[in-house]
């Protein structure tokens, strides 16, 4: 027999016993593992992987033995039993793993299972310090059972059946048992109970838009905005004491002040009343009007984009809503790209003055979205420098400059007047408008767009950019408008009132008017101007008009008008016409009187506007009447009777007609 080597033998021998401790063997009766029969070399390496087939955790004893280089003992030991410790604790701080917040779980009962072989269960329960100790547990693998039911206000999060190792040399790995919070929330609504009724219903206001900030101490744990019905919620809170802070533009009170406190408990819903008293936002004319230190909110469009106005790096934006404008100080000019004209901008802040212009110096803006941008008004040079549209984007029609002041400073004031001689100063505010001195000429006439505003008491138009001033804007006659001009195209006349607001309305209420103007070589339909403007655009007042040419049913108008009253004039003598003349047109758009205008039809019906139809000297003419404001009905006119008629001669769709203006343009 040949000789074996100790490391054959020893190798053996701890098989054996690996065989024997499994109770799958008697090693004295199986030759296959007796120590005569185990080979070196390959042989033994077939004895380990039989014995794996037979016991795979025989063949982990058998690798590991093999990896022995040299054994000097015959038999091999025991393996080391060893004290297992299981930490069961609360994670307060929500951090994932053991740290100082959290706390030790006591009195909870664990068993430790094993997952194979002869070892029984062993039992444990955490001590104070959340610490279950297992005393002797044998080498192998083991499977912790966990009570079916988490501590109050609690759930676990680790794995529901953790495993626990322990080597044959007795070193341990132990799983942590770890415990959450379960979440509880903090949720609440902001809104004026404007039905008195205690809840949030329809009807009520929300705090759309509205900041909510939580903390806890002197963390800020997290912040939301309040959604469109006022509501918000911080949801997956971990117990203790918080802070919710509601935010206020300073136009409200919060019924039990802005900030609570509140103790959350695991698994509590907890709910924050909200009601306030004010008014979020108010009107641009009443934020104007509020005392000068009075902290406002307001919504409006923009008008003026930062960068145009500086000051330093910083800028003076403009907004504009239905009743006013307000300039807005300041954000920096480096923001210019986060604004476009028209975006709707909510602004809140103390109401302030600078050489009487009123203000915002900004708290709290925010951008909304893109919106329309407000069209300007149209202002005679009077009107501007009465400033009722102080704040507002106003628009005058050619202006002519008289001074330019000297000097190489960006920001100027440039001296302009109208026809009339009424002084109006333009106020460039430095070079983020693109104008310079040079963009001027003493003489020439513009037109110039921009916000109306003050210097102290002075009325002053402050300029945007280049885009604001239209220079050197031609009058064009008349007659050249209607007969060479084309629709869509804009044209600048000159002349006098042939018919004033309030003639001719359209619009609920009657509050537009469609006027005419005649100069020395024709008449043309301006549509629309205010009616109420009638007192101060009367028959014969000098006028310039700027607008775009267009046709409505044939009758030739200039559209989306800037007016510009010049000064009082004479009324027009309208021209005498035959019927003939009449039908032919000859002086459409001018004013006409027709003698011996005798009535066929009237035009039926109960509509304010109607259509009489008659004679004169042979041919058949129309009268139109458009509307009740001028006096005239069906009673004013009897068939067979014959009138003398004044009034626009025009047409509709190719048919002559005479407009009357008034009651007295009729007269038998």
């Amino acid at each position: 027999m040949t000789s074996q080597s100790n490391c054959d033998r020893c190798s053996a021998v701890l098989f054996d016993i690996a065989l024997c401790r499994s109770g799958t063997r008697d090693l004295s009766l199986d030759p296959f593992i007796m120590p005569s029969t185990y080979p070196a070399g390959a042989r033994g390496l077939a004895l380990k992987r039989r014995l794996a087939s037979r016991s795979p955790s025989l063949a982990a004893a058998a690798l590991a033995l093999f990896a022995l280089g040299a054994c000097d003992e015959a038999t091999a030991p025991p393996g080391e039993s060893a004290a297992v410790d299981v930490r069961v604790y609360l994670d307060r701080d929500a951090s994932g793993s053991f740290s100082a917040p959290d706390s030790g779980l006591s009195g909870v009962a664990l068993t430790l299972v094993p997952t194979s072989g002869p070892e029984i269960a062993l039992s444990a329960t955490s001590d104070a310090q959340g610490i279950a100790t297992f005393r002797e547990v044998q080498p192998g693998a083991y499977t912790l059972t966990l009570p079916s039911t988490a501590p109050a206000g609690t759930v676990l999060a680790t794995a529901t059946a953790p495993r626990v190792v322990v080597s044959a040399i007795g070193q341990v790995q132990a799983p942590e048992v770890r415990y959450a919070w379960l979440p509880g929330s903090i949720s609440g609504r902001i809104f004026r109970d404007d039905d008195g009724n205690g809840a949030f219903s329809t009807g009520d206001t929300p705090g759309a838009g509205l900041f909510v900030v939580l903390s806890r101490g002197t963390t800020r744990v997290d912040s939301l905005v309040a959604d469109e019905q006022g509501a918000f919620r911080f949801p997956f809170l971990t117990p203790g004491s918080y802070t919710v802070r509601l935010e206020n533009p300073g136009t409200i009170t919060y019924a039990g002040g802005a900030t609570r406190t509140i103790a959350v408990a695991a698994s509590s819903m907890n709910t924050v009343s909200a009601i306030f008293t004010g008014a979020l936002v108010i009107p641009i004319a009443e934020a104007r009007a509020r005392p000068v230190g009075a902290t406002v909110a307001v919504i409006g469009n923009l008008v003026v984009r930062p960068g145009r106005f500086t000051s330093g790096a910083n800028s003076e934006l403009w907004i504009q809503d239905a009743t006013g404008g307000i300039a807005a100080f300041s954000v920096p000019t480096a923001d210019s790209a986060l604004y476009q004209l028209g975006d709707r901008l909510e602004i809140s802040g103390a109401r302030s003055a600078f050489s009487q212009q009123s203000q915002i110096n900004i708290a709290r803006i925010s951008n909304l979205g893109p919106g329309t941008v407000p069209t300007p008004v149209s202002q005679s040079a009077a009107q501007v420098n009465a400033l009722t549209l102080d704040g507002q984007l106003v628009r005058v029609a050619n202006l002519t400059v008289t001074s330019i002041p000297t000097g190489t400073g960006p920001a100027f004031t440039v001296v302009s007047e109208d026809a009339s001689g009424t002084r109006v100063d333009l106020r460039i505010a430095g070079l983020g408008t693109g104008l310079s001195r040079a963009s001027f000429t003493v003489g020439s006439r513009y037109t110039i767009t921009g916000v109306l505003t003050r210097f102290n008491a002075n009325a002053q138009i402050k300029i945007r950019d280049v885009n604001d001033v239209q220079a050197g804007i031609p009058v064009t006659p008349i007659a050249t408008v209607r007969s060479t001009g084309v629709n869509g195209t804009s044209y600048t006349i000159a002349g006098r009132i042939s018919a004033a607001p309030g003639s001719f309305t359209s619009g609920t209420n009657n509050v537009n008017s469609e006027i005419w103007v005649q100069d020395a070589s024709g008449g043309i339909a301006v549509f629309s101007a205010p009616t109420a403007d009638s007192t101060t655009l009367a028959l014969g007042t000098l006028v310039e008009v700027a607008g775009a040419r267009s046709a409505f049913s044939g009758q030739l108008q200039l559209g989306s008008p800037t007016i510009t009253r010049i000064g009082a004039g004479a009324a027009i003598a309208p021209a005498v016409q035959n019927g003939t003349q009449v039908t032919a047109r000859t002086l459409e758009g001018q004013l006409v009187t027709l003698p011996g205008f005798t009535v066929t039809t009237i035009g039926g019906g109960t509509g304010a506007a109607f259509t009489v139809t008659g004679t004169a000297d042979g041919a058949t003419v129309q009268v139109r009447v458009g509307g009740a404001l001028r006096g005239l009905s069906r009673a004013s006119f009897t068939v067979g009777n014959t009138y003398s008629v004044t009034g626009i001669l025009t047409q509709f769709n190719g048919t002559a007609q005479i407009k009357p203006r008034v009651a007295s343009d009729v007269t038998p």
